[in-house]
């Protein structure tokens, strides 16, 4: 048990544990989850001790024959003798973990949790209570070292996430055993808990007594433990959000990580693999990454993201390739065109009051060199263009290489079209053929917003 709950009965603690991580306000409803156990039935216990409202949810899973109906007898009793309401469900476990690829356990758990969060719905529960304690988080810690995990897994099954709590994490299960006893409760014994099939069960009845003949108070120390850790999560996700806004920003669809910034700290790997880790990079690619052999250039592919390595940027981009449909600019009187969250603003101005301004991103024209309509297209392997100032034409492709645009934006790269022929590689350089000359009466000018390129 807790350090702070040590040398109090068990009621005190809960209630005490309840207040300290503000788990419930005073009259709040909450779902108990009751498996029929020594812990849920405990847990039902302090709960009506502690005058708290509270229904009870029972889940049948079927996979132990008559023990499973058995329990949800039980439990069916359990809800009669507190007066409270009771909600049972029947679940085909094996068939729904077979149909969706999943482990029993898996599939038992979001099967539960669902209908969990449904009937907190449908009859406007604010909380769902379930009866882990301080040995399932302990067993919890070992299980993510054992399968490697970060700061996160270190500390274990928390008090509160959004409407779940877990009110006795603060005591062990032989507090809770005790309790009961002393109480005189009744539970059921889930006959799969003794086997050790499943690697918690492996855990429980293996690891932990060993370890418990080195340190017979790990449970304890293990909360010290886990407390502790916790702060450092806490100062660890402080720290990374202020790194995440000095070197990770998004443009359009593309996430931009400036890694020169940080790639010499000895916490970069981290740093990064943290950024990186819900889009499904794992540490070790981060790692890799990193090495000063990599060359520039390379792109690592994870479910749906490629990461790109660029000189001093990393570029993070959907996989999915999405190409554009033709669009038609159908005359000059039309204001604007929105193409792949691109916005190409149009006007047309008479050259005696135009001022030049030398940006990529805008392109002047002479309009009585186009012909409409204009097309906006994707480049494609065999596109050249005739780039401004030079005579000579150039393949599209040649071109992207020189101004050295990485492969997630060249995947990107669209070009303006006048009958058939490639007017603006839009938001990189004009055609020569298309600019303004001297003879030229009015201007065809676009501007290009919310457009992004290294």
């Amino acid at each position: 048990m807790t350090y702070k709950y040590k040398h109090i009965n068990l009621t005190e603690g809960f209630i005490s544990f309840i207040n300290d991580h503000q788990l419930l306000q005073a009259e709040e409803p909450v779902l108990l989850a009751v498996s029929g156990g020594v812990d849920s039935v405990v847990m039902c216990s302090l709960f009506h001790e502690a005058r708290l409202h509270f229904a009870i949810a029972h889940c049948n899973f079927g996979l132990r024959g008559q023990e499973s109906e058995e329990d949800e007898a039980f439990v069916h009793t359990l809800a009669q003798q507190y007066q409270v309401e009771f909600f049972t469900k029947r679940f085909n476990t094996k068939a729904y973990a077979k149909t969706n690829k999943l482990s029993t356990q898996m599939a038992a758990r979001e099967l539960r949790y669902a209908w969990f969060k449904e009937l907190c719905n449908i009859h406007q529960i604010d909380k769902l209570a379930t009866a882990h304690h301080a040995n399932d988080c302990l067993e919890t810690v070992l299980f993510n070292l054992t399968k490697g995990t970060s700061i996160a897994g270190l500390h274990g099954i928390l008090p509160k996430q959004n409407n779940l709590i877990r009110p006795l994490l603060f005591a062990s299960k032989e507090n809770l055993l005790q309790y009961a006893q002393a109480k005189g409760l009744s539970w059921r014994e889930d006959s799969s808990n003794k086997q050790d099939d499943y690697a918690r069960n492996l855990i429980r009845h293996q690891v932990i007594p060993s370890l418990k003949l080195i340190n017979p108070n790990l449970e304890s120390t293990t909360n010290l433990t886990i407390d502790r850790l916790s702060q450092v999560e806490k100062l660890f996700n402080e720290q990374l959000e202020n790194i995440r806004k000095e070197i990770f920003f998004q443009q359009e669809d593309i996430h931009y990580i400036l890694i020169q910034k940080i790639k010499e700290k000895p916490w970069a790997a981290v740093a990064l693999w943290e950024l990186l880790k819900p889009f499904g990079f794992n540490f070790l690619q981060i790692k890799n990454l990193l090495h000063p052999s990599v060359q520039i250039g390379k792109s690592v592919y994870v479910d749906n993201y490629q990461l790109y390595v660029d000189r001093t940027t990393w570029m993070l981009t959907d996989r999915k390739q999405t190409t554009v449909t033709s669009k038609h600019i159908a005359n000059e009187k039309i204001k604007n065109i929105n193409f792949l969250g691109k916005n190409l603003q149009l006007q047309v101005i008479p050259k005696e009051i135009y001022q030049i301004t030398h940006t990529n991103e805008i392109a002047a024209l002479d309009l009585d060199k186009l012909q409409f309509p204009l097309t906006i297209r994707s480049w494609q392997t065999g596109d050249f263009f005739y780039p401004l100032g030079m005579l000579k034409r150039k393949k599209l492709s040649d071109f992207l290489i020189d101004q050295k645009v990485p492969l997630v934006l060249k995947q990107k790269v669209c070009v303006l079209e006048s009958k058939g022929q490639i007017v603006w590689v839009i938001g990189y350089r004009i055609d020569d053929r298309f600019k303004i000359t001297d003879t030229t009466k009015q201007i065809y000018e676009l501007q290009l917003t919310s457009f992004s390129k290294s």
